[in-house]
């Protein structure tokens, strides 16, 4: 679907991670998210919006990156309406601050409301590994999006899936792509293992930089120099806008 009104390089960006299931990385990649792309741009130009009551993106870039903008804004039944008015309000502010990119990390979850508020970002990060418990799900989550993008006539946002615990050396994605052959997304770059990052940190964020964990961070390196370039640098909008790919797109192998 060609985008009808192209946004430029600089304008704002409002990234959501968000998948039905649990349990597949999306706080993890929140994270790494945030503190890849303030080495790209000014760290006062990203804001991390922590909707997930666990509040793990919140207490780990509070104490490992105190320069970016950190807002923890629970969705729970409780704070349901207050906040996601709340979040739909920032996100409609930050199409005024060019340059500026908001990250917003969700709970897992099948609230209708908040899928809605998803749709209304520039693009959603969907994580999710190959086995059938987590892509099926996943799929029924796109399917949604979907929807709600064809109910409204939108082209955005783009829908880029982030293929997470992928084994070392593995370039094949397409047993993935197969299902996900009707659906209008963009299989991103290959992360071997998003909940590695948990494990060096265990209370102290320099562990992070002192481990052993080469793969981890190129792999990082390597999805945010993707988002730099696809997302930030409006790279999808142009492939989009020529309409002349097929809709799985892997820009990065």
């Amino acid at each position: 679907m060609p985008n009808s009104k192209i946004k430029t390089a600089n304008s704002a960006k409002s990234i959501f991670v968000a998948n039905v299931k649990g349990g597949v990385g999306k706080s993890t990649i929140s994270i790494m998210l945030a503190r890849v792309l303030a080495e790209k741009i000014p760290p006062q130009n990203i804001t991390l919006i922590d909707t997930d009551l666990q509040r793990t993106a919140t207490e780990f870039l509070s104490k490992s990156n105190p320069e970016i903008n950190i807002e923890f804004l629970p969705i729970t039944p409780a704070f349901e309406n207050t906040n996601i008015s709340l979040v739909q309000q920032f996100i409609k502010q930050n199409e005024f601050r060019p340059g500026h990119v908001a990250i917003v990390d969700t709970p897992a979850g099948s609230s209708q409301r908040l899928w809605n508020l998803v749709a209304e970002g520039y693009c959603v990060l969907i994580p999710t590994t190959l086995s059938n418990a987590d892509l099926f799900p996943t799929e029924n989550f796109i399917r949604s999006m979907d929807k709600v993008k064809a109910r409204y006539g939108k082209s955005y946002p783009h829908l880029i899936v982030c293929p997470n615990k992928i084994p070392f050396g593995q370039k094949d994605f397409s047993l993935m792509a197969e299902r996900l052959n009707n659906h209008d997304v963009v299989i991103g770059p290959a992360l071997r293992d998003l909940a590695s990052v948990r494990h060096f940190y265990n209370g102290k964020v320099e562990n992070w930089e002192n481990r052993n964990n080469s793969n981890a961070q190129s792999d990082f390196k390597q999805f945010g120099s993707f988002i730099e370039k696809f997302v930030l640098g409006g790279e999808l909008d142009r492939i989009y806008s020529e309409n002349n790919v097929p809709k799985n797109v892997v820009p990065i192998r």
